[in-house]
């Protein structure tokens, strides 16, 4: 499956495949941090999830780094696929529509892939656990 990563030109982000023509923009990293509500995300977990010995936070909060996690996550083609279909118009949020579209992306991407333990030895490789 083809990954889209993230490239980041003169302060604008891109989602580029991996044969580097197919890409999309997705507008400037600022404005994906302003999307996101600023330079960290909060990603909440429950009593029970808090249990798990490599999360390390009393509070249960994990904060992750907008700009880091923006410009350094890839994404599948099913997403690059749905930012195509929003403009880089501004009159909806004040923010370009396919940027906020993104963060709220990014945001459910995170919050998934933090919830997610990866393999445990003698499990199927191709399964993850979720934390529940």
């Amino acid at each position: 499956m083809t990954r889209y990563e993230p490239v980041v030109e003169d302060d604008t982000l891109f989602l580029v495949a991996e044969d580097a023509v197919d890409h999309v923009e997705i507008g400037s990293v600022d404005d994906v941090v302003a999307a996101m509500g600023g330079d960290t995300h909060p990603i909440e977990y429950d009593q029970k999830q808090r249990k798990q010995p490599w999360l390390d936070t009393d509070e249960g909060v994990l904060e992750i780094d907008v700009r880091e996690t923006a410009t350094t996550l890839p994404h599948t083609p099913e997403t690059v696929a749905e930012l195509r279909d929003y403009d880089l118009g501004t009159e909806r949020y004040g923010l370009p529509r396919r940027t906020v579209e993104f963060a709220n992306e990014l945001s459910i991407s995170s919050n998934n892939r933090a919830t997610t333990l990866p393999k445990r030895p003698g499990n199927d490789a191709e399964k993850r656990e979720k934390i529940f």
